[in-house]
């Protein structure tokens, strides 16, 4: 999922984004066994996952969003392990409010929404 959203997906985005009504889905891999969230790449991706939903519950507009979420992509693909200093430096670069999101994965029912 991450080399789509950061390759193909970009290229459309870049090329015919106007005409595109794309909805990202972070938890495409997860699953809630016992009641605690598992992923296919481990812990660091629920949490990745988690910060890409906040971006998304917190800022709606795919065009604001989408850079977070791509930039966050690309330093899991590359084998970030501090997600939450990633997520700062997304946030950052994609002009959002990084507390905003903090605050918003360490409220489980919305991170996991």
């Amino acid at each position: 999922c991450a080399q789509f959203s950061t390759g193909p997906l970009v290229e459309a985005v870049e090329k015919v984004g106007a005409i595109m009504n794309v909805t990202l889905v972070p938890f495409g891999n997860a699953k809630y066994n016992g009641g605690v969230l598992t992923c296919q790449h481990g812990p660091n991706e629920c949490t990745a996952n988690s910060y890409e939903q906040c971006a998304i519950d917190e800022y709606p507009a795919f065009k604001v969003h989408f850079p977070y979420f791509t930039c966050l992509e690309s330093a899991f693909l590359k084998g970030t392990e501090d997600i939450a200093a990633t997520s700062a430096k997304c946030a950052s670069a994609a002009e959002m409010d990084a507390t905003k999101l903090d605050a918003c994965v360490k409220d489980a029912p919305r991170a996991a929404a």
